[in-house]
């Protein structure tokens, strides 16, 4: 037996010791630990340890602990102080001893994370997560795992919007994922500050608080998005001090009320996600793709009132950058449908837009077989959201929809394309 392994075991016989005198565990089964242990601490000391040594080892102790906190119960045990944690400590300690071995693995410190959080270790989970992003910077989805963790573990978009941050100073130019990302947690924020603001609003006549357990009187400090660690906030100057004279303290708090009203209503707007979009235009450009997954992304988002304004300007810089590319024209195709449904009044009119900018894109279009399938697969869409919807779809709208679906079957012949599920297409066209 190594010395590092008999100085491990020997740490651990105090506890055996006990769970035996309490009866939790019979001789037999402490003997049983004994050896697995023996057996796993050999494993991890030899000269050809590998990452899966220490989870199995990590494994078996989660298992052994989760048995003993169910037969602690079951026989009305107490365990005090120290001893009740134990078992988790000594987890933890596998997994210390595991990233400083393999601080290359990815993947290990990803478990030893999850493991801080089943065990609502927060105050270790910082220090896990800061460690895991110090040795591995350039690693946009740890970046990214950061963030998720800070707002479903603490609902702190703060935290989250400062990972993003720094990770976007390591991958500015290099990771469409990050953006994307950062544009998807502002996007969740500000359904949260709707959330909250129309609740509130319904209760009471006082401010809304921020879903990060802020005032709004705070939000426009909290909002700030610093995208180049550049931190400086400009202060308030108030027309009384432009002018020199002394503001009475009640003036001074209005002024301050209508700051954060306007901080709250600009962030309810969409400002936020807006800037990030335009600040990843800014660090990859030249790459359609990365606009027209910001598209898609705002897409899903069709319960924030701003989706309309999001959309938009994701619109105007793919028309006015991309007018050719197949992908950004069904874009332009479905910025008019998004965010409406099949029910819905404004429906209608929505579909004759679409159908005018399909006729644009046809015309336009580099790659016109992407665009006719893109469009067909829209108007599918349409006929099955219509099937499903309450009532059924409007009986004129859907003779509008197959009608025009025999028209793209027309015109995919003039312009010789091909498309690949024509026969199906055509059993829906009138």
């Amino acid at each position: 037996m190594s010395d590092k392994a008999r100085f491990y075991l020997e740490q651990g016989l105090p506890e055996l010791q006990e769970l035996e005198r309490k009866k939790i565990f019979t001789k037999e089964e402490i003997q049983s630990i004994s050896r697995k242990r023996s057996y796993h601490e050999h494993r991890i000391a030899a000269a050809r340890c590998k990452p899966a040594d220490f989870l199995a080892y990590a494994t078996y102790e989660m298992n052994l602990d989760a048995l003993r906190q169910k037969r602690t119960k079951r026989l009305s045990i107490r365990m005090r102080g120290a001893s009740n944690h134990l078992g988790s400590r000594r987890i933890f300690f596998i997994f210390q001893r595991a990233t400083r071995k393999f601080h290359g693995d990815v993947q290990l410190w990803k478990t030893y994370a999850e493991f801080c959080r089943s065990q609502k270790s927060y105050g270790l989970l910082r220090k896990v997560l800061d460690s895991m992003l110090r040795l591995h910077p350039t690693k946009p989805d740890l970046w990214i795992y950061a963030a998720m963790v800070a707002v479903d573990d603490n609902d702190n978009m703060a935290e989250a919007r400062s990972y993003m941050q720094r990770g976007l100073r390591f991958a500015r130019r290099s990771s469409k994922e990050l953006w994307v990302e950062y544009a998807k947690f502002e996007c969740m924020f500000i359904g949260k500050v709707a959330a909250k603001t129309a609740t509130i609003l319904g209760l009471e006549t006082g401010d809304a608080p921020d879903p990060n357990g802020l005032n709004f009187d705070d939000i426009e400090e909290d909002s700030s998005v610093t995208l180049e660690g550049d931190d400086t906030a400009l202060s308030t100057i108030t027309e009384s001090e432009l002018n020199g004279e002394t503001e009475p303290p009640q003036e001074d708090e209005k002024l301050k009320q209508k700051l954060a009203e306007q901080a709250n209503k600009d962030v309810l707007e969409g400002v936020i996600p807006i800037i990030v979009f335009e600040e990843a235009i800014e660090a990859i450009p030249n790459d359609p793709s990365l606009p027209i997954t910001f598209f898609k992304l705002f897409e899903k988002f069709g319960d924030l009132a701003c989706q309309k304004k999001l959309l938009a300007c994701v619109d105007v810089h793919l028309m006015t950058t991309y007018p050719t590319d197949a992908g950004a024209l069904l874009c332009h195709v479905r910025e008019t449908l998004a965010g409406i449904q099949v029910a819905d009044a404004a429906f209608p009119a929505a579909l004759k837009i679409a159908f005018k900018r399909f006729g644009e894109a046809r015309s336009k279009a580099e790659d016109k077989k992407t665009v006719y399938n893109g469009f067909v697969g829209i108007l599918g869409d349409i006929l099955s959201k219509g099937s499903s919807a309450e009532g059924g779809l409007d009986e004129s709208l859907e003779k509008a929809v197959r009608l025009f679906l025999g028209r793209i079957i027309k015109w995919s012949r003039e312009d010789q394309v091909e498309l690949p599920n024509a026969s199906q297409v055509a059993q829906f066209a009138l």
